[in-house]
């Protein structure tokens, strides 16, 4: 079955939701077993309980950590999303910095198999 562009715009949407909502579940509801992702020039990871625990640490130097998705684009016949973010990084004493950047999401059905997000981290320390 081919996914819509409807389909794949609203899964990456509440995908992010779910993430921006630290919801406990989002990764083995939304990832392949055998996802990978990526951030930035780090070395990807692979595997649910492996993306839990780095965005985990990763949201963990923050009071909050929330996207805006500006711009998506879908293709279908690659069955991927690009978005265009924006990043709210709220630290624990209230500042907020927001920086710009981009994410990729490659689906296998309705799964997300492939996560990749670049932003401009420079500003935050």
């Amino acid at each position: 079955m081919t996914q819509t562009t409807i389909d794949l715009e609203s899964t990456t949407r509440v995908f992010y939701r779910e993430v921006d909502a630290n919801d406990p579940g989002v990764f083995q509801r939304r990832l392949t077993t055998d996802a990978v992702f990526g951030f930035n020039d780090v070395d990807p990871v692979a595997g649910v309980e492996a993306i839990d625990a780095f965005v985990s640490a990763w949201k963990g130097n923050f009071k909050a950590v929330l996207h805006q998705l500006d711009n998506l684009v879908v293709d279908t016949t690659k069955n991927a999303v690009a978005v265009e973010i924006t990043v709210s990084y709220v630290f624990p004493d209230g500042n907020e910095v927001k920086v710009k950047g981009s994410s990729f999401l490659e689906f296998a059905g309705a799964d997300i198999a492939s996560w990749r997000v670049y932003v401009d981290t420079s500003r935050l320390s």
